[in-house]
């Protein structure tokens, strides 16, 4: 299991949309077997998501985030931790020993931009022809005919 906690300055950052750096913490059978400082640069809900793939993380702890983050991380089946305050090893540890940590309901109420959505729908994409669903002229469609 690899558990991301949003970091600043060895506590959980207060803010996971402009979090730079994350401390991944491995663990196997309930124990912590490796932790790693990485630095995540860059802003937007893209950068979030690619990071959290390419490492892999299963849980993330943080302290606010927005809706657009927290629907696309529950998306892909990131068991998410947000509202933690303090230190992010001892809220890594607290979660390995299942203690209760942080606030659910805290999410971040504003519109939020990302760069690398210029269309702004953030996984809602009946917003876009781009992505979504778009009108077809079946006419114009050279198919064959049915019998």
């Amino acid at each position: 299991m690899k558990i991301a906690i949003a970091y600043a300055d060895g506590v959980v950052a207060s803010d996971l949309g402009v979090c730079q750096q994350f401390l991944i913490v491995t663990a196997e059978n309930g124990q912590p077997t490796a932790k790693e400082l990485v630095d995540c640069p860059g802003e937007g809900h893209i950068r979030l998501l690619s990071f959290v793939g390419h490492y892999a993380v299963d849980v993330l702890i943080c302290g606010q985030l927005g809706i657009a983050s927290r629907n696309a991380l529950e998306m892909l089946g990131v068991l998410l931790v947000p509202g933690v305050t303090g230190s992010a090893e001892e809220a890594a540890a607290k979660f390995l020993v299942g203690e209760k940590q942080g606030d659910d309901t805290v999410l971040r109420m504003c519109r939020e931009e990302d760069p690398d959505d210029p269309m702004a729908c953030m996984h809602d994409c009946s917003k876009c022809a781009g992505c979504g669903p778009i009108k077809v002229d079946l006419d114009k469609l050279d198919l064959p005919e049915v019998k």
